[in-house]
């Protein structure tokens, strides 16, 4: 479980996926771009999201083994 906290109205929010739009339940407030704790422990969770330039390369991989 994720939590991240709005600096909006100084509430934290919770969720189970780390991936998608994540706005303040309570205020509205994008808290997408927000660091990841965890829910439980409070410890900054680094999630590495891959680079345009990575998907690119293996999308550019996985369409090239259909090509005959």
């Amino acid at each position: 479980m994720y939590q991240k906290n709005c600096d909006r109205c100084c509430r934290p929010s919770y969720s189970s996926s780390e991936k998608g739009e994540w706005l303040c339940p309570i205020c509205g407030q994008d808290l997408t771009n927000y660091p990841f704790f965890d829910a439980m422990t409070l410890e900054r969770i680094n999630i590495k999201r891959p680079t345009i330039r990575k998907k690119a390369e293996a999308y550019r991989k996985g369409y090239a083994y259909m090509k005959v």
